[in-house]
């Protein structure tokens, strides 16, 4: 268990170094932050804005999944009880 949590770590401390530093735009914000005046500052808040709108539907897709994955299997659970009493 422990050497699982490692490896995630480690993954994700990987991925972090190797992105890029504006991971967060798009090739057409890219282009039009780094054609404009103040890019740099520009660019920072952008990327700040994009992860902002980004946890809203990461939270529900989180939240759904965790509830589909916590009750997946009460009504088959209850079947296969009342199928074993049976036989």
């Amino acid at each position: 268990m422990r050497s699982r949590f490692w490896i995630l770590l480690l993954a994700v401390a990987i991925v972090l170094f190797i992105a890029e530093p504006n991971f967060a735009q798009c090739a057409m914000c890219r282009q039009t932050l780094e054609n404009a005046a103040g890019a740099k500052q520009a660019a920072s808040t952008m990327n700040l804005a994009i992860l902002v709108l980004f946890i809203p539907p990461v939270a529900m897709f989180v939240g759904i999944f965790g509830l589909i994955y916590r009750y997946r299997n009460f009504q088959g659970y209850q079947n296969r009880e009342f199928l074993s009493d049976g036989k």
